[in-house]
């Protein structure tokens, strides 16, 4: 597996690495079976999260005996010190670890920025750090560019995750990744396949490719930049795995005639869905469209149902305050039917 150093870590991480937020579909023998593959086909980065359902554990009772031979990396969705120090303690106990690598602000959105800093968020994982109990500190952000910038140049945070595929606008590459680089902050591309959207091949044709699947060609894609360290597609079947680690033992750049076709292919594939963009935003009644978009596809696509309900009903404004202004509506330049798709949304997360 060809490994790229993950910014002032110093870690030399598979570029290829394992997302587990499928975990709680399988059963605990098949994480067995799944993860300890994974190794050994060479992936040494495991990526989990605190709200992934039962996927800490499974990842514990699957991999405690090989845990010097990965990296280990999880998300806490707390903000303040008392929280934040509550699920590191959780999470620790059920990864059956003493420490773990690396420990990311889960999804950072609107003001939480602030509040990790000024609720004492970052001061609970210094602690930590000083305990040993953590390695890293890093911090996900789906779509705020100047979050994203602030973090880089914070000197906090020594991993940034981003939202990063075929699919998404591409205005990270020109401002947010070199920056990163230049601040010596690692960058970690979730959702690489889009949430699965990318995977699916429809209308693909693969006499463009040579064969390859949509998969491997979206995450060769991803991985042509160089300032992204790893992708970390999520993974349920052994077929999956087999499938993305070829390109991480052989991540050929894209030609930028084979990144105009897939371009062409994405294009289709991508009328009507969400990037998370964020262009429709600021909606006038506060409605966080695209937050509400991601639960929709936690829900759909990651199986993490009673997450995503739970999310949706504790934000302070809702799809039901939509007052059908369609300024959303000629902001999106993907022709996404916003106030329809709130709606149904709202159905399908918000009532009982």
């Amino acid at each position: 597996m060809i490994k790229r150093i993950l910014g002032r870590t110093g870690w030399e991480i598979s570029t290829i690495s394992f997302g587990a937020i499928k975990l709680p579909q399988i059963t605990q023998r098949e994480c067995d079976l799944l993860l300890n593959r994974a190794l050994d086909l060479g992936i040494n980065l495991v990526d989990t999260a605190d709200c992934y359902g039962d996927s800490e554990e499974k990842i514990g009772k699957a991999l405690w005996g090989r845990r010097r031979e990965f990296y280990l990396a999880t998300k806490i969705d707390e903000r303040d010190g008392v929280g934040v120090t509550k699920k590191l303690e959780r999470s620790l106990q059920r990864l059956k670890t003493d420490c773990i690598d690396l420990v990311f602000f889960h999804d950072v959105r609107g003001s939480e920025y602030e509040k990790i800093l000024e609720k004492g968020g970052v001061e609970a994982l210094e602690k930590a750090k000083k305990q040993g109990k953590i390695l890293k500190m890093g911090i996900s952000i789906h779509h705020s560019v100047p979050m994203m910038m602030k973090a880089v140049h914070s000197n906090v945070f020594s991993v940034l995750m981003v939202a990063y595929s075929a699919i998404d606008e591409d205005h990270l590459t020109s401002d947010i990744l070199p920056a990163a680089y230049q601040q010596g902050v690692g960058i970690i591309a979730m959702k690489p396949l889009a949430g699965g959207r990318l995977g699916e091949g429809r209308g693909w044709t693969h006499r463009s490719f040579k064969g390859e699947t949509p998969a491997q060609v979206c995450l060769r894609y991803v991985l042509t930049n160089s300032y992204v360290t790893c992708a970390i597609p999520g993974m349920m079947r052994q077929e999956e795995l087999d499938e993305n680690v070829q390109v991480g033992k052989n991540p050929r750049p894209l030609t930028q005639e084979e990144t105009g076709t897939l371009m062409g292919w994405v294009g289709e594939v991508g009328k009507g869905f969400c990037r998370n963009c964020g262009y429709c935003l600021p909606c006038p009644e506060k409605i966080p469209i695209s937050d509400i978009f991601r639960f929709e596809g936690y829900y759909e696509r990651y199986g993490l149902k009673t997450w995503a309900r739970d999310q949706y009903l504790a934000l302070p404004v809702n799809t039901e305050a939509c007052s059908l202004c369609n300024q959303c509506l000629s902001r999106c330049p993907y022709g996404v039917p916003i106030p329809k798709r709130l709606n149904e949304i709202h159905q399908l997360l918000g009532l009982h």
